[in-house]
């Protein structure tokens, strides 16, 4: 994967996915990052527009499933399913704060502050839990058992 930033906004020419960054109402998008990826013969690029208050992307902020050609995005206030084959965002979903992404065999697991879920390789979701901070986890192969003292115990299902 290579991750280009740009302290100005790039023309959007030869990208397979264009993507603005979620921001606040008032704030202008001025800068570019470009994600290059391949996969056997094939090859993706993405275009992300930010906005002034916003990160510069690195490669902690993606997460790439080759089996399906999926690339998994975590922003500030969003994180996103692309669908590279189709060229499209499959989901594209609001997170409180900095959503953390990460791959479990199977399945990928995504939360924040004040909620879990778990989807397929695909972005297709499985299951998904409140949460609340500060809350402890045990991980399991088919489940995390959060333990929160707004909702108690919440078990977030990995598996169909």
């Amino acid at each position: 994967m290579e991750i280009r930033s740009f302290d100005h906004i790039i023309q959007p020419d030869n990208f397979d996915i264009i993507h603005r960054v979620d921001k606040h109402i008032d704030e202008k998008i001025v800068k570019s990052t470009t994600v290059s990826l391949s996969n056997s013969d094939k090859r993706y690029k993405l275009k992300f527009d930010i906005s002034e208050a916003g990160p510069d992307l690195d490669e902690d902020d993606f997460l790439y499933v080759p089996e399906t050609n999926f690339l998994f995005y975590r922003g500030f206030h969003e994180w996103c399913a692309f669908d590279l084959i189709n060229k499209k965002a499959q989901r594209c979903e609001t997170a409180l704060d900095l959503t953390f992404i990460e791959r479990r065999h199977d399945t990928i697991v995504i939360y924040d502050e004040l909620s879990a879920e778990s989807t397929d390789l695909e972005g297709i979701r499985i299951d998904e839990v409140p949460l609340d901070p500060p809350f402890e986890s045990v991980h399991f192969d088919d489940r995390i058992e959060f333990n929160t003292l707004t909702f108690g115990k919440q078990i977030l299902k990995l598996k169909r």
